[in-house]
């Protein structure tokens, strides 16, 4: 009997329609959320990486700013003035720190000076001996502190006194060609006097070497060198009085020479004082602009060259290139080219910047 043809088939209830639809929706639901799992996985390996955050640039350190100090003999005397102007000028526009020191002519006060400046610590100093004896202290200070030194014309008569380098003139080589000129002129003029001169002080090694040029010239001509005056003060009125002492001891008098220029100005006032233009002849060293002008109006008869300024430059320049980079500095002595009668027009201009200074310029 086929038992199949009497069963009865039961109609489904809601509940379980509702229940099947559940579970179908939850079976699309599941594959789309993998499709979108899927899909954003595929999307981010294709997309450009991130790029990293940037590291902040390191700050740099400000330059080192170097101080340097420079100590001379009297800065109330114009030549000195106009080389530690020098200095100062070229270190300040290299970026570097100046102080400037007066020792006032004293080398009590040089050597407290050169205390000061040790206990300040500067990182090199440029030193002018009140003369080369009493320079040593001042020099074995800084040394003993490890402070470079460099010399501006005067330097100690220690060899234990140790400096960088040395800049100046050639003292006795420009003080020999002047008198040299002098004595041309004075024997072209058919004079037949003495000479005198006025010098700084036989105990620095400029005033030393200055004298042995010019003694040498007078030698060599034939001319006596009857009187050495040596400078105390280094003003002008004593170089007037030391003129004044010169004509009144010596009638035959034909030559003054004075190695410096406050001391050729007050020779030439006192010779005109006396009345006695052209029959003295007169010449210094260094090259104010005072000095060149009284060449080029005929009144003086010659200066040899002593670039003052140019030389504190140049000692400033040494000091940046050592302080900056190590580089070793060399001693430097200057040629003395003269300006003279003859020349001045064409030359004595072109020497008053090197001398006295970018602003320098003939008086009025």
């Amino acid at each position: 009997m086929d038992i199949e043809r009497f069963r009865v088939k039961l109609p489904r209830c809601k509940s379980d329609k509702k229940i099947e639809r559940k579970e179908k929706m939850k079976s699309k639901l599941f594959v789309l959320l993998s499709l979108i799992v899927i899909a954003s996985m595929v999307f981010a390996g294709c997309a450009p990486a991130p790029a990293p955050t940037e590291a902040a640039a390191p700050t740099a350190e400000p330059a080192k700013v170097f101080k340097i100090a420079g100590q001379a003999p009297d800065l109330e005397n114009p030549a000195w003035a106009a080389m530690y102007g020098g200095l100062k000028d070229k270190a300040e526009e290299l970026g570097m720190e100046a102080d400037l020191y007066n020792a006032s002519g004293s080398p009590e006060t040089q050597y407290a000076n050169a205390q000061d400046m040790v206990v300040k610590g500067y990182d090199a100093v440029a030193q002018s001996g009140t003369d080369s004896s009493t320079t040593n202290a001042a020099v074995k200070e800084f040394n003993t502190a490890d402070i470079p030194v460099w010399i501006l014309h005067i330097k100690p008569d220690d060899p234990t006194a140790e400096y960088v380098a040395m800049v100046d003139a050639q003292n006795e080589a420009g003080n020999y060609d002047a008198g040299k000129y002098l004595a041309k002129t004075y024997k072209d003029k058919g004079m037949t006097g003495v000479a005198g001169e006025i010098t700084i002080s036989l105990a620095r090694s400029n005033g030393a070497a200055r004298h042995a040029g010019f003694e040498k010239a007078m030698k060599e001509e034939g001319i006596e060198l009857k009187e050495v005056k040596e400078a105390i003060t280094y003003t002008r009125d004593e170089a007037y009085q030391f003129a004044q002492d010169l004509i009144n001891a010596n009638p035959d008098l034909n030559i003054i020479w004075s190695n410096y220029d406050e001391a050729a100005m007050g020779a030439l006032k006192a010779i005109e004082d006396a009345g006695k233009s052209g029959e003295i002849l007169v010449g210094g060293f260094d090259g104010s602009p005072e000095s060149l002008k009284a060449v080029k109006d005929g009144r003086m008869n010659v200066m040899a060259i002593q670039p003052l300024y140019k030389h504190g430059t140049i000692v400033a320049q040494q000091m940046f290139d050592w302080l900056t980079s190590g580089k070793k500095p060399e001693s430097v002595s200057t040629d003395c080219p003269l300006v003279t009668t003859e020349n001045a027009a064409t030359e004595a201009e072109k020497y008053l910047a090197d001398c006295f200074g970018p602003t320098a310029k003939f008086p009025e």
